[in-house]
């Protein structure tokens, strides 16, 4: 998976991530509270560690991870915006917003 961001996003990202931890951005597909395991919204986690089973997505900024199991639920090239308005991320491709309100979830 190849995920762009975009210089509004980089910019947003940026204090989250630029820390000393190791912060690391994680997309979710977030199922809970959503009825079942094929209902969820595609959320922005940050983590302080990826585990055994998350995928690196390809990325020119932020090293980005995943869950395996998640990736039939996005396309192969991605991009991650910011939206000023509503403060909040947007995650899309060439063929479709997969969130147009993304949260971004501090979990470390």
């Amino acid at each position: 998976m190849k995920i762009t961001f975009t210089d509004t996003a980089i910019h947003r990202l940026t204090p989250f991530t630029s820390d000393q931890n190791e912060t690391i951005l994680k997309l979710v597909f977030d199922t809970e509270d959503c009825g079942c395991s094929v209902n969820g919204v595609p959320t922005l986690w940050l983590v302080s560690q990826a585990n055994a089973d998350d995928l690196t997505a390809e990325t020119e900024t932020f090293k980005l991870i995943y869950k395996a199991k998640d990736e039939i639920f996005f396309e192969e090239n991605m991009k991650i915006d910011y939206h000023e308005g509503n403060k909040s991320y947007i995650l899309k491709s060439d063929n479709q917003i997969y969130n147009a309100s993304m949260s971004l979830v501090d979990k470390r």
